[in-house]
Order: C-alpha cells, then structure tokens, then sequence
C-alpha cells in the first residue's frame, strides 16, 4: 500500500528507501506495489519482482478500505504491507503496517480536532486488524502504548536508515551546492517543518518549533562576538515566520534556501559547522540520523526519540527553553574540540541505523506470519 510514495517528506523517503531494499532482499517473492498516482509508477522497474497498479481515488479512505481489498484480491495477495498506519478493515488477508507516529497524541494541537478524533476512533481498529505491527522507535511503541493504554504485541522496532549519499566529506556536489544555494562559508543548518506534508487541507504546523529556535538563534547572536548564520532548509519557512509576527529585525542573520531535494540535502550537513534541530516531537528523527553519518555535530532535542537516535553523540536539548537552545548553540560553534568529538562519535553511531537493517526486520515480521497466511499461488508468494 504504497501511496505514501509520492510524499516529498521523511515518510516518502522512508517508503522509497525501504522498498528498495526490500525488493532487494526478497527477490524471490513478487511484491504488488499499489500506487494512486502514476508518478511513482517507474520507481522500481530495476526489479523483476516488482509489479506496480495505479489505482486513483477521490479519498484515502476510499482507497484504504475498497480498492486496496479489491485489488488485492484480484492479484492474490497473501500479505497486505502499509508504511503507515491504516489497513483494510474488511479483507480476510493478513496485514502488517508501520506505527510512524505518536505525534496526534503527544501534541494534538498540531491538528484539527477532526484530524484527532480520526486517529483516537480509527487507530486502535487499524491496530486490532493488524497481524504484525512494526514501530518507528521504541520511544514511538512507549509512547503510544501509554496514551492508548494498549499493551502491543507481535511488534518489532525497524528504526530507519540513512542513504548512501549521507556520507562525511566533502564532495564535488558539496561545493556545486554552495554556489547554487548562495550559502556562506561557514554557518549553523537546521531542517524546518511548517507545513502538514501530504495533507494540503490542514493548516501549518507548529510543532516544527520554529519561533523558539529563531528566538534562541536572537538570543546566540546577542551573546557572541561572531556570530554565524542560520541557513534553514524547508517549503514555506520565511513565509510562516512572517506570518507569525517575525520581521526583519528577528530574522537578522538568517537565511531560507526553500525546500531542499532529499538527493541534495547531504550536501548542506557536509558543508555546516554544526546542525540543529528543536522539533516538539521526533518520533525517530530522520534529519538527525542524516547529520550523524555525515559528521555534522549535531544539537537535537532530548524529547521523542532524540536521545534514542543520536546516543551521546549530539548535544541534547530541551526544545521548550530557547536559552537552553542558546546555550547549545554557543557551546558547539565556540568549541572545535567539541565539534570534532561530535562529529567522530555521530559517524559511528550512524553505522548502527541502515536500510538493510530495517528491511531485515520487517522481512522478520513477514516471515512469521507466513505460515498462517492463506496461500493464493503457492508457487509464488506475494507481499503488497
């Protein structure tokens, strides 16, 4: 159940990145790769066990619970797949999707009320449907077993991974993006979030934290003789914060590049002193993931999943206070030593998170629920 492929944002790279590998790992199964748009219909055509269907609907969940059971039962799937967290209600056929979030619960006025009611109504029947569930983080599984006092079972934690193009160094495109971006030679990156990706209907999202970290960046500047800048990555940034009371004034010293394609964002990590990010809620945090394996030190918030990502090797923040914040900030461009201990430590750490590691996991799950799926063709496995 692959719609979620055309999603520019961390779970389109995820489903893409996954996939891959899963395809990899498992040629000997076919996989039925549902689209419901054509975009994405040529991503995987390198693998002969790969079989796409666009299939257009004017609701998701009207793709969800009709023309996925529909079709799955026209090709004889024997085992439903969702990278997020929705399954056919309606379909004898086992399914297994990932727990992506604990976001609606953790922070509910990221949402609309209606958006919250969905997710407290729906998810626990998507849960109970489940044959096999997989989890984002553990912190992710903890978290939403509290909040929905729901004891899971049969849930394996895949964590994600990293492209291969994250790597330390500088490159040839490094230099390229400089020049591209207009980016000065040195200054701080941070990766925002204003806007619900994939979800146009919804109003911004202010979990992204922005005005506390542009507040803290205020607060660094006025406590340092130099300075550096603040380059910040992603759609709408500029727009949002000005939207929302900041002029030029307590902008002074940042910079908006606009969206960054996932294909060229190792160059930013590579070429910045230090990264930072002060998100409310990281269910994983795939940005600090992709700071670690290129060597930029990283400062990460201490909520969420941060502290599971990143180990000791980033400066844990508290996102709530901005001269917490401040003070990380200070303390990581003042120090080489400290840059370079974070930048050795954030190498390493990053080695433990791959895509082939979360593609063997969930390969895991779909292996133990084999024996109980109804076989369609028996001489030809499928996963969706």
């Amino acid at each position: 159940m692959a719609r979620v492929l055309d999603q520019s944002d961390g779970l389109g790279v995820y489903t893409r990145s996954l996939m891959r590998q899963l395809l990899s790992q498992d040629p000997d199964t076919r996989y039925v790769i549902f689209l419901a748009s054509p975009c994405c219909r040529d991503l995987f055509q390198e693998f002969d066990n790969a079989q796409t269907h666009v299939m257009p609907a004017r609701s998701r969940l009207l793709w969800d619970q009709v023309l996925v059971p529909r079709a799955a039962r026209r090709f004889g799937v024997d085992l439903l797949f969702n990278p997020k967290f929705s399954l056919p209600l309606f379909t004898r056929i086992p399914g297994v999707f990932v727990l992506q979030s604990c976001d609606w619960y953790v922070n509910p006025r990221n949402y609309p009320w209606w958006d919250n009611f969905y997710i407290r109504l729906m998810l626990p029947l998507y849960c109970r449907k489940a044959s096999g569930l997989l989890a984002i983080s553990q912190t992710t599984l903890d978290e939403l077993s509290r909040r929905m006092h729901r004891r899971f079972t049969n849930t394996a934690i895949t964590h994600a991974g990293v492209g291969p193009n994250f790597t330390p160094g500088r490159d040839v495109g490094a230099l390229a993006f400089r020049d591209d971006y207009g980016l000065p030679e040195r200054f701080i990156l941070t990766v925002a979030r204003v806007l619900h990706t994939g979800h146009g209907s919804l109003p911004a999202y202010p979990g992204g934290n922005n005005e506390r970290l542009i507040r803290a960046y205020g607060k660094y500047r006025q406590r340092t003789a130099r300075p550096l800048p603040l380059v910040v990555a992603g759609r709408g940034v500029e727009q949002y914060l000005r939207a929302h009371g900041f002029g030029n004034a307590g902008l002074e010293g940042v910079r908006f590049i606009g969206f960054v394609p996932n294909e060229r964002l190792h160059a930013a990590y590579q070429l910045a002193d230090c990264f930072v990010l002060a998100t409310l809620c990281e269910s994983f945090g795939l940005p600090t993931l992709e700071a670690l394996a290129t060597g930029c030190p990283a400062i990460v918030p201490a909520t969420g999943a941060g502290p599971e990502v990143a180990g000791p090797a980033a400066r844990l923040i508290d996102p709530y206070d901005e001269a917490d914040i401040a003070q990380a900030l200070l303390d990581v461009t003042g120090s080489k030593a400290l840059r370079e201990h974070l930048s050795h430590e954030g190498i390493k750490r990053a080695q433990s998170f791959t895509w082939q590691q979360a593609a063997r996991r969930t390969l895991d799950v779909f292996d133990a629920l084999w024996p109980a799926a109804p076989t369609a063709a028996p001489a030809s496995a499928t996963h969706t």
